[in-house]
């Protein structure tokens, strides 16, 4: 899942960003356990705004599936504005689900019980 969370007028993106990956560390102790996979930052052009000022930035992340809810839920409850690019599995999580696909494919062998 991508999520996009872009800056406002009153926060500053890069304090939200870090209270964000402060909440994934507080909630999972173990590295691997953790709901951002990882982030990117760019500009996108707003027409809301006046012509002086016609870039707004943001920054994206790549939410493991497991994690979904709480991220969702934590920017959420903090007013912070986002947008949901994508809700498709990442393309390591994919893979991991057709490795584990592959070997309970191959284990699959018949069990006689007589």
């Amino acid at each position: 899942m991508k999520i996009r969370i872009y800056e406002t007028n009153k926060l500053d993106l890069d304090t939200v960003a870090n209270m964000l990956l402060l909440a994934d560390s507080q909630a999972n102790f173990h590295p691997d356990s953790r709901w951002i996979f990882s982030s990117s930052e760019g500009e996108v052009k707003d027409y809301s705004l006046d012509e002086a000022r016609l870039s707004k930035r943001y920054k994206e992340y790549s939410v493991k599936w497991i994690g979904r809810e709480a991220v969702v839920t934590w920017l959420t409850s903090n007013q912070i504005l986002f947008e949901i690019m994508s809700h498709d599995f990442l393309p390591e999580e994919q893979a991991a689900i057709n490795e584990s696909y592959q070997i309970e494919e191959c284990n699959s062998e018949p069990n006689n019980l007589n």
